[in-house]
Protein backbone atom coordinates (compact mmCIF):
# COMPACT_ATOMS: atom_id res chain seq x y z
CA UNK A 1 0.00 0.00 0.00
CA UNK A 2 2.85 2.32 0.84
CA UNK A 3 4.38 1.93 -2.65
CA UNK A 4 1.07 2.66 -4.33
CA UNK A 5 0.57 5.85 -2.28
CA UNK A 6 3.96 7.18 -3.32
CA UNK A 7 3.17 6.49 -7.01
CA UNK A 8 -0.15 8.28 -6.76
CA UNK A 9 1.49 11.36 -5.17
CA UNK A 10 4.05 11.53 -7.96
CA UNK A 11 1.30 11.32 -10.55
CA UNK A 12 -0.56 14.12 -8.83
CA UNK A 13 2.52 16.32 -8.82
CA UNK A 14 3.07 15.66 -12.53
CA UNK A 15 -0.54 16.45 -13.32
CA UNK A 16 -0.36 19.65 -11.28
CA UNK A 17 2.74 20.71 -13.16
CA UNK A 18 1.02 20.14 -16.51
CA UNK A 19 -2.03 22.14 -15.42
CA UNK A 20 0.16 24.97 -14.13
CA UNK A 21 2.10 25.09 -17.40
CA UNK A 22 -1.12 25.21 -19.39
CA UNK A 23 -2.43 28.08 -17.25
CA UNK A 24 0.79 30.01 -17.78
CA UNK A 25 0.54 29.56 -21.56
CA UNK A 26 -3.06 30.77 -21.50
CA UNK A 27 -2.06 33.87 -19.51
CA UNK A 28 0.85 34.61 -21.83
CA UNK A 29 -1.37 34.24 -24.92
CA UNK A 30 -4.08 36.42 -23.36
CA UNK A 31 -1.58 39.13 -22.49
CA UNK A 32 -0.17 39.02 -26.02
CA UNK A 33 -3.65 39.42 -27.47
CA UNK A 34 -4.38 42.33 -25.13
CA UNK A 35 -1.09 44.09 -26.06
CA UNK A 36 -1.75 43.84 -29.84
CA UNK A 37 -3.28 47.24 -30.87
CA UNK A 38 -5.85 47.78 -33.61
CA UNK A 39 -4.46 49.48 -36.74
CA UNK A 40 -6.94 52.02 -38.09
CA UNK A 41 -6.80 54.82 -40.70
CA UNK A 42 -8.26 58.31 -40.33
CA UNK A 43 -9.01 60.74 -43.16
CA UNK A 44 -9.25 64.12 -41.42
CA UNK A 45 -10.21 67.06 -43.66
CA UNK A 46 -8.70 65.31 -46.66
CA UNK A 47 -5.40 64.35 -44.98
CA UNK A 48 -4.69 60.65 -44.36
CA UNK A 49 -3.33 59.36 -41.00
CA UNK A 50 -2.67 55.86 -39.60
CA UNK A 51 -2.96 54.98 -35.88
CA UNK A 52 -2.25 51.96 -33.66
CA UNK A 53 -4.72 52.14 -30.78
CA UNK A 54 -5.96 50.16 -27.77
CA UNK A 55 -9.11 52.33 -27.56
CA UNK A 56 -12.35 50.40 -27.31
CA UNK A 57 -14.59 52.96 -29.05
CA UNK A 58 -14.21 55.82 -31.51
CA UNK A 59 -15.05 58.32 -28.73
CA UNK A 60 -12.22 56.91 -26.61
CA UNK A 61 -9.86 57.00 -29.60
CA UNK A 62 -10.66 60.69 -30.34
CA UNK A 63 -10.10 61.60 -26.70
CA UNK A 64 -6.76 59.75 -26.47
CA UNK A 65 -5.46 61.34 -29.68
CA UNK A 66 -6.84 64.83 -28.93
CA UNK A 67 -8.85 64.98 -32.16
CA UNK A 68 -11.74 67.45 -32.16
CA UNK A 69 -14.88 66.69 -34.12
CA UNK A 70 -17.39 69.55 -33.83
CA UNK A 71 -21.15 69.33 -34.14
CA UNK A 72 -21.25 70.55 -37.77
CA UNK A 73 -18.44 68.21 -38.85
CA UNK A 74 -19.26 64.98 -40.66
CA UNK A 75 -17.95 61.65 -39.34
CA UNK A 76 -18.44 58.33 -41.10
CA UNK A 77 -19.11 56.37 -37.84
CA UNK A 78 -21.01 56.92 -34.61
CA UNK A 79 -18.86 57.96 -31.66
CA UNK A 80 -20.04 54.89 -29.74
CA UNK A 81 -18.92 52.47 -32.49
CA UNK A 82 -16.36 49.87 -31.40
CA UNK A 83 -12.84 50.11 -32.77
CA UNK A 84 -11.99 47.29 -35.18
CA UNK A 85 -8.66 46.39 -36.71
CA UNK A 86 -8.44 47.78 -40.28
CA UNK A 87 -11.24 50.32 -39.68
CA UNK A 88 -11.25 53.53 -41.78
CA UNK A 89 -12.78 56.65 -40.24
CA UNK A 90 -13.54 59.76 -42.30
CA UNK A 91 -13.98 63.22 -40.77
CA UNK A 92 -15.00 66.14 -43.02
CA UNK A 93 -14.48 69.47 -41.26
CA UNK A 94 -17.20 72.12 -41.69
CA UNK A 95 -15.86 75.58 -42.59
CA UNK A 96 -17.61 78.92 -43.13
CA UNK A 97 -16.34 80.59 -46.30
CA UNK A 98 -16.99 83.93 -47.99
CA UNK A 99 -16.58 84.34 -51.75
CA UNK A 100 -16.46 87.79 -53.41
CA UNK A 101 -16.98 87.50 -57.16
CA UNK A 102 -16.56 90.95 -58.76
CA UNK A 103 -18.75 92.64 -56.14
CA UNK A 104 -21.21 89.78 -55.56
CA UNK A 105 -20.64 88.14 -52.16
CA UNK A 106 -21.59 84.62 -51.11
CA UNK A 107 -21.36 83.07 -47.63
CA UNK A 108 -21.81 79.37 -46.95
CA UNK A 109 -20.76 76.26 -45.04
CA UNK A 110 -18.56 73.81 -46.94
CA UNK A 111 -16.71 70.53 -46.38
CA UNK A 112 -14.37 71.23 -49.32
CA UNK A 113 -10.63 71.26 -48.62
CA UNK A 114 -9.36 73.55 -51.44
CA UNK A 115 -10.38 76.91 -52.95
CA UNK A 116 -10.99 75.17 -56.28
CA UNK A 117 -13.38 72.74 -54.56
CA UNK A 118 -15.37 75.61 -53.02
CA UNK A 119 -15.68 77.46 -56.34
CA UNK A 120 -16.79 74.27 -58.09
CA UNK A 121 -19.28 73.38 -55.36
CA UNK A 122 -21.00 76.77 -55.58
CA UNK A 123 -20.75 77.01 -59.40
CA UNK A 124 -18.34 79.94 -59.46
CA UNK A 125 -16.01 78.85 -62.29
CA UNK A 126 -12.67 80.40 -63.19
CA UNK A 127 -12.46 80.85 -66.95
CA UNK A 128 -9.61 81.87 -69.23
CA UNK A 129 -7.32 84.29 -67.39
CA UNK A 130 -9.58 84.64 -64.32
CA UNK A 131 -7.84 84.20 -60.96
CA UNK A 132 -8.63 83.80 -57.28
CA UNK A 133 -6.99 84.84 -54.05
CA UNK A 134 -5.99 82.65 -52.33
CA UNK A 135 -5.00 80.54 -55.35
CA UNK A 136 -7.20 77.65 -56.47
CA UNK A 137 -4.90 74.98 -54.98
CA UNK A 138 -4.72 76.61 -51.51
CA UNK A 139 -6.35 74.79 -48.58
CA UNK A 140 -9.57 76.12 -47.08
CA UNK A 141 -9.84 77.04 -43.40
CA UNK A 142 -12.74 78.25 -41.27
CA UNK A 143 -13.50 81.93 -41.94
CA UNK A 144 -11.51 82.16 -45.19
CA UNK A 145 -12.37 84.98 -47.62
CA UNK A 146 -11.94 84.11 -51.31
CA UNK A 147 -11.77 86.89 -53.91
CA UNK A 148 -12.38 86.11 -57.59
CA UNK A 149 -10.90 88.50 -60.18
CA UNK A 150 -12.37 88.33 -63.67
CA UNK A 151 -9.89 89.05 -66.47
CA UNK A 152 -11.07 91.56 -69.07
CA UNK A 153 -9.55 91.68 -72.53
CA UNK A 154 -8.87 95.36 -73.19
CA UNK A 155 -7.71 96.90 -76.47
CA UNK A 156 -5.43 99.87 -75.85
CA UNK A 157 -4.79 102.35 -78.67
CA UNK A 158 -2.61 105.43 -78.79
CA UNK A 159 -2.12 107.40 -82.00
CA UNK A 160 -2.60 104.28 -84.11
CA UNK A 161 -0.55 101.89 -81.97
CA UNK A 162 -2.68 99.03 -80.65
CA UNK A 163 -2.14 96.34 -78.04
CA UNK A 164 -4.46 93.89 -76.31
CA UNK A 165 -4.05 93.17 -72.62
CA UNK A 166 -5.84 91.15 -69.92
CA UNK A 167 -6.62 93.34 -66.92
CA UNK A 168 -8.24 92.85 -63.49
CA UNK A 169 -8.83 96.58 -62.98
CA UNK A 170 -12.29 97.88 -62.14
CA UNK A 171 -12.12 101.25 -63.93
CA UNK A 172 -10.36 102.77 -66.94
CA UNK A 173 -8.28 104.91 -64.57
CA UNK A 174 -7.11 101.83 -62.64
CA UNK A 175 -6.23 100.18 -65.94
CA UNK A 176 -4.04 103.14 -66.96
CA UNK A 177 -2.35 103.04 -63.53
CA UNK A 178 -1.79 99.30 -63.98
CA UNK A 179 -0.06 100.04 -67.29
CA UNK A 180 2.00 102.83 -65.75
CA UNK A 181 0.54 105.24 -68.30
CA UNK A 182 0.04 108.91 -67.45
CA UNK A 183 -1.91 111.19 -69.76
CA UNK A 184 -0.03 114.33 -70.68
CA UNK A 185 -1.73 117.73 -70.77
CA UNK A 186 -2.26 117.43 -74.50
CA UNK A 187 -3.94 114.02 -74.28
CA UNK A 188 -7.34 112.69 -73.31
CA UNK A 189 -8.59 109.17 -72.58
CA UNK A 190 -11.74 107.65 -74.09
CA UNK A 191 -13.83 106.49 -72.28
CA UNK A 192 -13.17 108.69 -69.24
CA UNK A 193 -10.96 107.46 -66.39
CA UNK A 194 -13.91 106.90 -64.02
CA UNK A 195 -15.73 104.62 -66.49
CA UNK A 196 -16.10 100.93 -65.49
CA UNK A 197 -13.62 98.69 -67.32
CA UNK A 198 -15.53 96.06 -69.29
CA UNK A 199 -14.45 92.91 -71.10
CA UNK A 200 -13.85 93.68 -74.77
CA UNK A 201 -13.56 97.44 -74.19
CA UNK A 202 -11.25 99.68 -76.23
CA UNK A 203 -9.37 102.35 -74.29
CA UNK A 204 -7.98 105.08 -76.54
CA UNK A 205 -5.52 107.89 -75.90
CA UNK A 206 -6.07 110.83 -78.22
CA UNK A 207 -3.99 113.93 -78.74
CA UNK A 208 -5.61 117.30 -78.11
CA UNK A 209 -3.10 119.17 -80.29
CA UNK A 210 -1.30 118.60 -83.57
CA UNK A 211 2.01 116.78 -83.62
CA UNK A 212 5.28 118.70 -83.86
CA UNK A 213 6.25 120.09 -87.19
CA UNK A 214 9.05 118.26 -88.99
CA UNK A 215 10.88 121.58 -89.23
CA UNK A 216 11.24 121.63 -85.41
CA UNK A 217 14.18 119.26 -85.89
CA UNK A 218 16.00 121.51 -88.33
CA UNK A 219 15.98 118.92 -91.10
CA UNK A 220 15.42 119.27 -94.80
CA UNK A 221 13.60 116.06 -95.57
CA UNK A 222 14.01 116.67 -99.27
CA UNK A 223 17.68 115.69 -98.86
CA UNK A 224 16.75 112.13 -97.80
CA UNK A 225 18.32 109.52 -100.07
CA UNK A 226 15.25 107.34 -99.87
CA UNK A 227 12.03 106.93 -97.88
CA UNK A 228 10.64 103.53 -96.86
CA UNK A 229 7.63 102.33 -94.87
CA UNK A 230 8.43 100.12 -91.87
CA UNK A 231 6.65 98.36 -89.05
CA UNK A 232 7.84 99.98 -85.83
CA UNK A 233 7.93 98.71 -82.25
CA UNK A 234 9.64 100.10 -79.17
CA UNK A 235 12.04 98.77 -76.53
CA UNK A 236 14.04 99.80 -73.46
CA UNK A 237 17.52 98.91 -72.22
CA UNK A 238 16.11 96.30 -69.83
CA UNK A 239 17.77 92.89 -70.18
CA UNK A 240 14.47 91.14 -70.92
CA UNK A 241 13.96 93.42 -73.94
CA UNK A 242 17.41 93.92 -75.44
CA UNK A 243 19.09 90.71 -74.26
CA UNK A 244 21.68 92.36 -72.00
CA UNK A 245 21.84 95.04 -69.33
CA UNK A 246 25.15 96.87 -69.96
CA UNK A 247 23.43 99.53 -72.06
CA UNK A 248 25.80 99.08 -75.02
CA UNK A 249 24.16 98.70 -78.43
CA UNK A 250 25.36 96.58 -81.37
CA UNK A 251 27.23 99.60 -82.79
CA UNK A 252 29.05 100.24 -79.51
CA UNK A 253 26.95 103.35 -78.80
CA UNK A 254 25.32 103.61 -75.37
CA UNK A 255 21.59 103.01 -75.35
CA UNK A 256 19.53 106.22 -75.33
CA UNK A 257 16.40 107.66 -76.86
CA UNK A 258 17.19 108.26 -80.53
CA UNK A 259 18.81 104.85 -81.03
CA UNK A 260 16.99 102.63 -83.51
CA UNK A 261 17.44 98.88 -83.99
CA UNK A 262 17.42 97.93 -87.66
CA UNK A 263 18.10 95.06 -90.04
CA UNK A 264 21.55 96.17 -91.18
CA UNK A 265 21.09 94.39 -94.50
CA UNK A 266 18.40 97.01 -95.15
CA UNK A 267 19.80 99.99 -93.21
CA UNK A 268 23.53 100.05 -92.34
CA UNK A 269 24.52 100.87 -88.74
CA UNK A 270 25.43 104.53 -88.35
CA UNK A 271 22.81 105.69 -90.85
CA UNK A 272 21.00 108.89 -89.87
CA UNK A 273 17.22 108.60 -89.94
CA UNK A 274 14.07 110.56 -89.41
CA UNK A 275 10.94 108.65 -88.37
CA UNK A 276 7.28 109.67 -88.18
CA UNK A 277 3.93 107.88 -88.34
CA UNK A 278 2.29 107.59 -91.75
CA UNK A 279 -0.35 110.16 -90.79
CA UNK A 280 2.35 112.51 -89.49
CA UNK A 281 0.76 112.81 -86.03
CA UNK A 282 3.49 110.89 -84.23
CA UNK A 283 7.08 112.05 -84.67
CA UNK A 284 9.98 110.08 -83.27
CA UNK A 285 12.23 112.52 -85.07
CA UNK A 286 15.94 112.54 -85.70
CA UNK A 287 17.63 109.26 -84.78
CA UNK A 288 20.42 106.91 -85.75
CA UNK A 289 20.56 103.23 -86.76
CA UNK A 290 22.79 101.94 -83.97
CA UNK A 291 21.38 98.59 -82.79
CA UNK A 292 20.08 95.26 -84.06
CA UNK A 293 17.60 92.67 -82.80
CA UNK A 294 16.73 89.05 -83.47
CA UNK A 295 13.16 89.91 -84.48
CA UNK A 296 14.13 93.00 -86.51
CA UNK A 297 14.23 91.63 -90.05
CA UNK A 298 13.39 93.35 -93.32
CA UNK A 299 11.42 96.58 -93.12
CA UNK A 300 11.14 96.61 -89.31
CA UNK A 301 12.58 99.07 -86.82
CA UNK A 302 12.65 99.11 -83.00
CA UNK A 303 12.70 102.55 -81.35
CA UNK A 304 14.54 103.19 -78.06
CA UNK A 305 12.32 104.48 -75.24
CA UNK A 306 13.02 105.40 -71.63
CA UNK A 307 10.29 103.30 -69.98
CA UNK A 308 8.13 100.24 -70.65
CA UNK A 309 5.06 102.44 -70.22
CA UNK A 310 6.21 104.50 -73.19
CA UNK A 311 6.78 101.30 -75.19
CA UNK A 312 3.30 100.10 -74.34
CA UNK A 313 1.89 103.50 -75.28
CA UNK A 314 3.67 103.36 -78.64
CA UNK A 315 2.63 99.78 -79.35
CA UNK A 316 3.10 98.63 -82.95
CA UNK A 317 2.47 100.96 -85.85
CA UNK A 318 3.46 101.72 -89.43
CA UNK A 319 6.00 104.53 -89.82
CA UNK A 320 7.74 106.44 -92.58
CA UNK A 321 11.54 106.23 -92.36
CA UNK A 322 13.64 108.91 -94.06
CA UNK A 323 17.15 107.61 -94.75
CA UNK A 324 19.99 110.13 -95.12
Amino acid sequence: MKGIMIKSAAAKRKLAAVVLCALMLVNIFSAAVEDNPAIISLSYDGVEYTYATHAGTIEEFLTIEGIQVKDNDYMSHERTAAIEDGMRITVSVAKYVTVNDEGTTYGAITYQTTVAGVLEEYAIPLEGNDSSYPAADERVYDGIEITVSRAKLVTFTNDGGTLQYYSYSKTVGEFLDEMGFVCENDEKVVPTSDSPLLDGMTVAIKSKVEAMSTMDFGLDLSQAKRVITCEATAYTSAADECGKSDGITASGMMFRVGVVAVDRSQIPLGTKLYIESLDGKYVYGYCIAADTGGAIKGNKVDLAMNTKAECFQFGRRSVRVYIF
